[in-house]
């Protein structure tokens, strides 16, 4: 009985630890942590801005909204804004580092890792996010190779405020300006937050860093460029039309509505015709009077703009 009870101790023992080793022994790597990405659908749906979801919509800025425009209005910017989606990169520049090269799609190996590019290419991660689209897109760089530096061995020299360029095969040219850069141990890198979702239309640049562990073959930190879409060639902001008949009296200015659904209010100034500094004095909503108060002064001159759904604003019409 006593043997008996000293092999059960022992199996016991080597299953406990068994459950702690085995963590330990299969802790995942950088790569293959991505294979365990909520990556998007294959499908983009269309980027637009949502006015409202389930809410009331109060104000779009400083402008009231009723609710009877939500749905128009939620329309309307979705069709405006149907050009601003991700596109497919073919080139990346950044001035800054020299970096001028060429893009190819890379996905996740059988093996669960991601594919690497060529030394001199940059590798987009294809099964994440378009370039430009709302979300963290991935472009990756080796930092060196068997010959000596690769395309992104000089990434850690960038700066906050410089500039990254991508473009497509058709040209379409995406500018990005880098908001910050960190590094991780390649363990514990924060993978939601490189490769995952965003409100915002963010770009990673990420290459290898740190020290060079010669037992795995791999260096032990990976440097992360986090970059913020500025501009798009492709989305031109039209400015909408300017109030017309703009007229100042001893007491009151008014002025003609502008035609067009997707106008949401107007902002009347102030200008000091002796320094010239211009002051917003009032907002006009879409269902207000088209007529604000204003105190005789001949020191004083008085302009309307119309803002539309997207927040462009007209040119100033002077009040006669």
């Amino acid at each position: 009985m006593k043997q008996f009870w000293t092999m059960a101790t022992a199996v016991i023992l080597c299953a406990v630890l068994f459950v702690i080793l085995k963590p330990m022994a299969e802790e995942p790597t950088f790569e293959e942590d991505i294979a365990q990405l909520d990556l998007p659908a294959e499908t983009e749906p269309a980027p637009a801005e949502q006015l409202a979801s389930e809410e009331e919509i109060d104000k779009i800025a400083e402008f009231p909204i009723m609710p009877e425009q939500r749905e128009k209005l939620q329309e309307l910017q979705k069709q405006r804004q149907q050009s601003i989606q991700g596109m497919v990169p073919a080139r990346v520049t950044v001035p800054s580092i020299g970096v001028d090269a060429a893009i190819e799609a890379t996905g996740i190996l059988d093996n669960g890792e991601m594919g690497v590019p060529d030394v001199n290419q940059v590798g987009w991660f294809e099964p994440g996010y378009k370039v430009g689209a709302k979300g963290h897109s991935v472009l990756a760089g080796h930092v060196d190779g068997p010959a000596g530096p690769a395309i992104f061995y000089h990434l850690d020299k960038v700066k906050v405020g410089e500039k990254v360029t991508v473009t497509d095969k058709d040209g379409r040219e995406m500018v990005y300006v880098i908001r910050e850069k960190a590094s991780y141990q390649a363990e514990e890198a924060p993978i939601e937050e490189i490769f995952g979702s965003s409100d915002s239309r963010l770009l990673n640049l990420i290459t290898c860093s740190g020290d060079f562990n010669g037992n795995t073959g791999a260096y032990e930190d990976r440097l992360v460029v986090t970059a913020e879409l500025i501009s798009d060639s492709s989305v031109q902001d039209k400015q909408p039309e300017a109030p017309t008949e703009v007229v100042a009296t001893s007491f009151n200015l008014s002025w003609h509505a502008v035609r067009d659904d997707a106008i949401i209010g107007y902002r009347v100034y102030e200008e000091d015709i002796n320094s010239g500094e211009m002051t917003k004095i009032a907002t006009v909503s879409l269902f207000d009077r088209k007529k604000v108060e204003i105190e005789a002064d001949d020191t004083k001159r008085y302009y309307v703009s119309a803002v539309d759904v997207d927040l462009n604003e007209s040119e100033k019409t002077e009040a006669k």
